[in-house]
């Protein structure tokens, strides 16, 4: 079988937090220095006919890239998505077993922490996202609506698949979240018709901010979640989202703003992200058909008291494996990264 960068299933929930972290948070962790080779040239951003960058592409990222300390096409000068300790070894950061959903460790008695950027929900609705985080067993629970073949809606579907622009509309192409599936953002100068019935994607229409798309997205049905984390999940078929799209070169940096005056106190802000155009290799960058099969929930495991989800990979006896004092080290800087977070509001 070809080597695939999207997967599927149960693996892409667990790749999920991997490539974010890696492709989105990993720049602001380095602690090695600049690669001394002078960047690349910056790739010219391709352009539609009237002017505006084209989207068009496979925005699936480049498998490859994660593995460099250069950067691929100039858009990202040094960037590197590997820590490599002085001793010469790699640290490949996992984000723990919540795959970045909500835990700021794995210490199995640390109450449920909030996330990075959480969702501010009213106290009624909050109390319900609250029950929903005691089903997660790691990072899933039977309630999410992708158990049940669902689209993922907006902004959890993000920007990526297979997308193609015009000046009359840009239509991003899912292979699979979870199954095949489309959307369509009208950039033609058309408003937001009258009377709409909701949907899983909702009614988008696009206007250009110099390079910028700009998105608005309103008729979302609630049947899908927000999908930031065990702390932000549900939302009303009042939600409009607002998002912003930049083409430079061959990275798309996208963002997103969720209101819900149903559910929310104030406006959701996800953070910036950026996304890597696939390289123009046939063999490995291609949407395949599939199908999605609603997963076995009843076999899904709940988190108990007795029965937690842990991380396997995760260093557990760092005295051991670094020397005496190595774990101490951890739980002091596991304590001020508390602190900092607790200080800072959740702010990204």
């Amino acid at each position: 079988m070809k080597t695939r960068f999207i997967s599927y299933g149960v693996t892409a929930v667990a790749m999920a937090g991997v490539l974010c972290l890696f492709l989105v948070s990993t720049p602001a962790a380095q602690n090695t220095a600049p690669a001394t080779k002078p960047a690349a040239a910056a790739v010219p951003t391709p352009r539609l006919i009237d002017g505006h960058p084209d989207l068009t592409g496979y925005w699936a990222g480049d498998q490859a890239a994660l593995f460099t300390t250069e950067a691929h096409d100039g858009d990202i000068p040094n960037a590197h998505f590997i820590d490599r300790t002085p001793d010469g070894n790699i640290f490949y950061d996992y984000a723990g077993a919540e795959g970045s959903v909500g835990q700021l460790n794995d210490d199995e008695d640390a109450p449920l922490a909030a996330a990075n950027n959480q969702a501010s929900y009213k106290p009624e609705y909050m109390a319900k996202v609250q029950q929903i985080a005691t089903t997660m067993y790691g990072a899933t629970t039977s309630l999410d609506p992708q158990h049940d073949c669902k689209p993922n809606g907006v902004p959890r579907a993000g920007f990526g698949g297979f997308v193609v622009a015009s000046p009359q509309a840009v239509a991003m192409l899912y292979e699979a979240a979870p199954g095949p599936y489309y959307r369509l953002i009208y950039t033609d100068g058309r408003g937001h018709p009258k009377d709409l019935d909701t949907s899983y994607m909702g009614h988008s229409i696009g206007h250009w901010d110099g390079d910028t798309l700009v998105v608005d997205t309103v008729a979302l049905n609630d049947e899908t979640w927000l999908g930031g984390g065990k702390l932000t999940t549900i939302h009303s078929d009042q939600e409009h989202v607002t998002e912003n799209i930049t083409r430079v070169g061959n990275t798309i940096t996208y963002q997103a703003t969720v209101e819900d005056p149903v559910m929310l106190t104030k406006p959701w802000v996800l953070p910036a992200r950026k996304i890597r155009l696939s390289p123009p290799d046939p063999d490995k960058y291609y949407i395949q058909p599939e199908m999605c099969l609603n997963n076995d929930k009843p076999h899904l495991i709940h988190e108990t008291a007795t029965d937690k989800a842990r991380c396997g990979w995760c260093q557990q006896d760092a005295d051991k494996v670094y020397g005496p004092g190595a774990a101490a080290d951890k739980a002091k800087a596991d304590k001020e990264a508390r602190a900092e977070k607790s200080a800072g509001g959740g702010g990204e």
